[in-house]
């Protein structure tokens, strides 16, 4: 049997102690084959506590926010059957994965998931990875109330380890008794869903022991609606060694690195030789005054034990670029109105479902999305990876060049980047903050 694991949240009542993060649990895989993962995920109502706030009702996956933790190699196929035991419709969208297109989960193929439904997924594992998933229906209010697991795909040859951890990143917006807040007036339409608690591992500020000396690898999504995280530790360097699809041919240092909404993050950190360093979220105004004022504090990483010698894994071949086609490069102008109080996103001049579809055709093309408005967006594209081929006005580095999927528009600028398209079907492409797409902000490709 292949074992699972999942982040269990604790339905307990906090003790006035700092948690640790919330430990990996195994559940069973039902297949016996080593080239298959057959699971179940159920979507269902909990009740969860938030730190010191009281019991909040929450939507989750098998009972736990996060969801499952979904463990598994290149080459495998995934079965999920899936059982939906909300008062609504929903789907799983699996972010980052190359799956057909009948298997996306968004509402364009038309297969959402009735209340008192099911459906199965089934699909072959192309990529390593992490990765995650969550619904593609009323996504700002399901995925707020904590509809959102992670996927974690190891290539040929990569060995699990001990000094790794998958470290999920969220923020929830809490009244004071405990229950979610859903309302939305125009303001919080336009800046996104920012909460007022953040999480990792579903936690409030948890303790995560790492072993002194020694060299961790942290593996970071933000699957929250809309914050963007800034992440920072007072005396620490991170050694960005891959984001979304792919390593860096040459991985670098920085004192802080930044993930969007849907986006995740490879990270080694070699810690000191003792003491407590404080995980930070870093101011960062992305537009209309969105950026927290002051550093807030994510988890305390703790060093202790005897020093661990570890080595860094060497760098990996660069990848190879795709060439640019002949073919007409393809806009994708993304801006917001304030009308009659109230605040709509476009794409092109339009708004979801009218935006007309961008119809390329198999094989690699040219797009070029630009920011119109006064405050970033992360831009994610269902169903392929892309690379960066400029930033504004600036090429990309080709030790830069990696396989994305989600990315930064800085306001008033613009990325352009190339994709081959090679698998058919209509395929979804919006700002991953939440509210903006629902908003209006979403577009398809559709390639025969």
């Amino acid at each position: 049997m292949r074992t699972l694991l999942v982040v269990l949240v604790a339905l307990t009542a906090c003790t006035p102690q700092q948690p640790d993060l919330p430990a990996l649990r195994s559940v069973e895989d039902s297949d016996p084959s080593s080239s298959v993962v057959h699971l179940s995920l159920r979507a269902q109502v909990a009740s969860v506590r938030f730190g010191d706030a009281p019991p909040t009702e929450v939507w989750t996956y098998n009972g736990t926010v996060p969801g499952p933790l979904i463990e598994a190699n290149v080459g495998d196929r995934l079965v999920v059957d899936f059982q939906n035991d909300l008062p609504e419709a929903t789907t799983i969208h699996w972010h980052g994965l190359r799956v057909p297109n009948t298997m996306d989960g968004v509402p364009l193929m038309d297969n959402a998931v009735p209340a008192a439904g099911s459906f199965r997924y089934e699909f072959t594992l192309k990529d390593s990875g992490l990765f995650w998933f969550h619904p593609h229906v009323r996504s700002a209010i399901q995925v707020q109330k904590g509809l959102y697991g992670v996927i974690r795909v190891r290539g040929p040859g990569e060995p699990a380890s001990d000094l790794e951890q998958v470290l999920v990143l969220d923020d929830i917006k809490l009244r004071a008794d405990g229950s979610i807040s859903e309302y939305l007036d125009d303001a919080s339409a336009m800046i996104g869903r920012q909460g007022n608690t953040l999480l990792a591992n579903g936690a409030v500020h948890p303790l995560l022991r790492l072993p002194a000396g020694g060299v961790t690898r942290l593996r970071v999504v933000n699957t929250a609606n809309a914050r963007y995280f800034t992440l920072g530790a007072s005396g620490l360097k991170f050694l960005v060694f891959g984001t979304d699809g792919s390593p860096y041919a040459e991985p670098f240092e920085a004192e802080t690195v930044m993930l969007v909404p849907g986006e995740r993050l490879d990270l080694f950190v070699k810690g000191p030789a003792s003491g407590d360093v404080e995980l930070m979220a870093l101011p960062y105004e992305r537009g209309h005054m969105t950026g927290n004022a002051s550093p807030l504090a994510i988890a305390t990483l703790r060093f202790s034990g005897k020093p661990t010698a570890t080595a860094l894994p060497a760098p990996p071949p660069a990848i190879e670029a795709l060439p640019v086609p002949a073919s007409p490069l393809f806009r994708i102008a993304l801006s917001e109105k304030a009308e009659a109080g109230n605040v709509r996103f476009f794409v092109n001049e339009k708004q979801w479902p009218d935006v007309a579809a961008w119809t390329p055709g198999a094989g690699v093309s040219v797009f070029e999305v630009v920011n119109e408005s006064e405050m970033d967006h992360p831009f994610h594209l269902h169903g392929f990876f892309f690379q960066v081929l400029s930033r504004g006005d600036v090429a990309e580095a080709s030790a830069r060049r990696v396989w994305k999927d989600t990315i930064n528009i800085p306001a008033k600028s613009s990325v352009k980047a190339i994709v081959r398209f090679d698998e058919s079907g209509r395929w979804m492409y919006h700002c991953h903050i939440l509210e903006h797409a629902e908003g209006g902000m979403m577009g398809e490709v559709s390639i025969p």
